[in-house]
């Protein structure tokens, strides 16, 4: 658990007096460099997360260690993530919790990876499963970056729709397009009243996962679920919804394992 004190190593958050964010790391003797302002990591590490940075330079900025959220955005990746808004919905309606075991297909650039292992905390399991082994590789890279090292997470570079190792486990999480196919894995995988959750973007994948839960004596109670986030403006007496909003990004569907 991180402290108040900004350290040698972290993934930090630059905000500019505009609310631009930038991500980098802090390492000590090494400098920062955004839009021609110069930072000295060395006058960062150290101080109160928050804190204020480049003094006589052109610009200044305020450091934070990024939230999930802020990260999401901010982060390069190989494949389109799974935003906050409906990582939040992933982790309530999955009912993840401390201690449990939770498979994941598909690891992207290992967002929702993060999201699932603080989910389980140090005494539960994730275990993952990935085709590519480039995609398995940011992913580890990623979460041990902006998590740290962590020991209760394994990976396998393999195909899920073939087979999923691990039995009696509380949740299986996908992000597939072909979830559908995943049906009986995780049916031989989850414990009796564990739960199922997919993520998929279009109407159709949706339907095909509908159709097999309901085609299925294993999964059922399917609820399937869409998030849409708006913000809003608020300066002065001006408090309006923004003209932009996050809307449509991907569908969430839970299911529940019955036993015989």
């Amino acid at each position: 658990m991180k402290g108040e004190l900004l350290e040698d190593g972290d993934a930090i958050m630059l905000v500019d007096s505009r609310g631009r964010r930038y991500l980098k790391r802090l390492r000590a003797g090494h400098p920062l460099t955004v839009r021609g302002t110069l930072l000295n990591a060395d006058d960062i590490i150290g101080r109160s997360e928050g804190c204020l940075a480049g003094r006589d330079q052109p610009e200044r900025f305020r450091v934070f260690r990024p939230s999930y959220a802020e990260l999401t955005p901010l982060l390069s990746r190989p494949a389109e993530p799974i935003f906050a808004k409906d990582v939040g919905l992933i982790l309530c309606r999955g009912d993840i919790r401390p201690g449990q075991t939770v498979v994941e297909v598909g690891v992207g650039a290992g967002l929702t990876s993060m999201a699932l292992l603080r989910g389980v905390g140090e005494k539960g399991r994730l275990v993952s499963y990935e085709l590519r082994e480039d995609f398995a590789a940011e992913a580890r890279a990623n979460v041990e970056l902006y998590e740290g090292p962590v020991d209760n997470w394994t990976i396998h570079l393999a195909d899920a729709r073939h087979g999923i190792n691990e039995r009696s486990v509380d949740r299986v999480f996908a992000d597939i397009p072909d979830a559908a196919a995943l049906i009986q894995p995780v049916a031989q995988a989850l414990r009796g009243g564990g739960i199922f959750i997919s993520y998929a973007p279009t109407v159709l994948q949706i339907k095909d996962l509908r159709d097999a839960l309901e085609a299925s004596n294993t999964c059922r109670l399917a609820e399937t679920f869409e998030v849409l986030e708006r913000s809003w403006h608020v300066q002065g007496r001006s408090v309006r919804p923004d003209h932009r909003m996050v809307a449509h990004t991907g569908f969430i569907t839970v299911a529940r394992r019955l036993s015989h």
